[in-house]
């Protein structure tokens, strides 16, 4: 049996302002599920190349995805810098934990991420 795709992208909680892993499995092309997190250093994410990862497409969570190790939510914000954040709660209004923009959440679009850097 052929393994899937797979990538690790980085992502920060925003209850505890700490960073995390987050394995996506891609299902089919532009298509992928989060299906693991696990505490990371940012020094880590970035000695392994996951600060560049690049996932273009739709994004879910596998049913069987823990959350955020820190805080348990199942869910993403993706900055308009193109960073992951816990979604925490159901309020509109967000401040990345990356770059400090503040905006109202809307619907992803499957425009993509990136992990690190500017997009």
């Amino acid at each position: 049996m052929e393994m899937p795709e797979a990538t690790v992208a980085i992502c920060k909680c925003k209850e505890t302002h700490k960073t995390y892993g987050v394995r996506f499995e891609k299902i089919v092309p532009r298509h992928w599920k989060y299906t693991w997190a696990f505490p990371m250093k940012e020094s880590t994410a970035k000695h392994e190349g996951y600060d560049g990862t690049i996932i273009d497409g739709a994004i879910e969570p596998d049913e069987e995805y823990p959350g955020c190790p820190y805080c348990g939510a199942k869910y993403f914000v993706i900055c308009s810098c193109g960073k992951l954040n816990c979604k925490i709660g159901n309020g509109l209004l967000f401040t990345c934990e990356w770059c400090g923009q503040t905006g109202q959440l809307i619907n992803y679009t499957g425009s993509g991420i990136q992990a690190g850097g500017d997009r």
